[in-house]
């Protein structure tokens, strides 16, 4: 029958342990106020109503610097200064000193190149921020310790879904490349077990029937199974069953973040049945396997960058400012006529040995 659609949220279910440190539990989601369940017809589990929902783009699986110098370094004040030089500064420059244009030049370059790499940083440190919000948002909780991933043969592979409802998974692959990706990143074989809709909306019988699933299915404990049921008013019951093993990636926090996920992914109708598991536990082992990083994290970093740029802004300026003034004061110097240097000496002598 595949999904049925409502209003509502997801809630969270509890947890158990049984022999060998296995552990087990529950969760449910979806819409909560009725709504409608799609028949199966010709185009798959929601060919009853005629429509194929629109799809995104899919994800595929895998295991000029000089134009703010003027700005920066107020060469405004420079160039005009520098028009008004005499020929003596003139033969200075010429020369190749401190002021020489060819000194300037790669002043300039230099400063520009390094403010434009700054202000690259903080544009960079920036988007991560955003991203890093985006993947923070209130509907996934976040991952806050670091696994490790269980080592090479530790799960022996089997198949990764039983749909018993038979109109669930239409398209094996598709549901396949999301599971192998968590295997591959995780260590964990996961296997989806979709029971027919509306067998059952207890949590409870269904992490038992989850518990007696994984003794049928696996002969190690380097599995996680889910157990899902649509009850076909809009929402789903689930039930799991994780092996000792896999419990050091698959603990409480790891599938309340599954669960998240999943939840999220049902509701999302540009989403086949198949996608919706298959992105559930991409996403997850996406997510499980690093730290998430705080957006204040980042906030705080290109506060600090903005900070240094500012200074560094502050400290050209004012070092301009002050060879501008230099400037002038050499060259109002080298105008003065030397005869006036000579009359003030002759007065100064007149007025003290008068």
């Amino acid at each position: 029958m595949g999904r049925s659609f409502g209003g509502g949220g997801r809630s969270g279910g509890g947890g158990g342990f049984r022999g060998g440190g296995r552990s087990f539990g529950g969760f449910s989601g979806g819409r909560r106020s009725g709504g409608r369940s799609f028949g199966a017809g010709p185009s798959g589990p929601r060919g009853g109503w005629g429509f194929t929902p629109p799809r995104p783009p899919r994800r595929i699986y895998g295991g000029g610097g000089s134009g703010l110098w003027p700005f920066l370094a107020g060469m405004s004040v420079g160039r005009s200064q520098s028009r008004a030089a005499g020929g003596a500064r003139g033969t200075s420059q010429a020369a190749g000193g401190d002021g020489s244009p060819e000194a300037n030049g790669c002043a300039k370059g230099c400063l520009a190149a390094i403010v434009l790499a700054i202000v690259v940083i903080v544009i960079t440190m920036a988007f991560g921020s955003f991203a890093s919000c985006a993947r923070s948002d209130g509907s996934v909780g976040a991952s806050t310790h670091q696994r490790e991933a269980l080592a090479a043969g530790t799960a022996v592979e089997t198949g990764y879904y039983t749909d018993e409802s038979g109109d669930w998974i239409r398209d094996s692959a598709a549901l396949e490349r999301g599971l192998e990706t968590f295997f591959a990143e995780t260590g964990v074989q996961p296997y989806v077990y979709i029971l027919p809709n509306g067998t059952s909306t207890s949590e409870s019988e269904l992490a038992a029937r989850a518990e007696e699933l994984y003794d049928e299915l696996f002969t190690d404990e380097a599995h996680f199974l889910l157990v899902f049921c649509d009850d076909g008013q809009g929402s789903y019951t689930c039930g799991y069953a994780v092996g000792s093993a896999a419990k050091t990636i698959m603990d409480d926090e790891a599938i309340g973040i599954l669960a998240d996920y999943l939840d999220r992914n049902y509701q999302d109708l540009s989403l086949s049945e198949e996608e919706i598991f298959a992105d559930t536990f991409a996403q997850t082992a996406e997510r499980i396997m690093q730290v998430t990083t705080s957006p204040v994290v980042y906030i705080a970093g290109a506060a600090a960058v903005v900070a240094i740029v500012a200074l560094v802004i502050y400290l050209v300026r004012r070092r301009s400012q002050e060879r501008a003034a230099e400037r002038a004061h050499v060259e109002e110097m080298l105008n003065t006529p030397l005869e006036t240097f000579g009359d003030q000496k002759l007065d100064d002598l007149e007025e003290k040995y008068r």
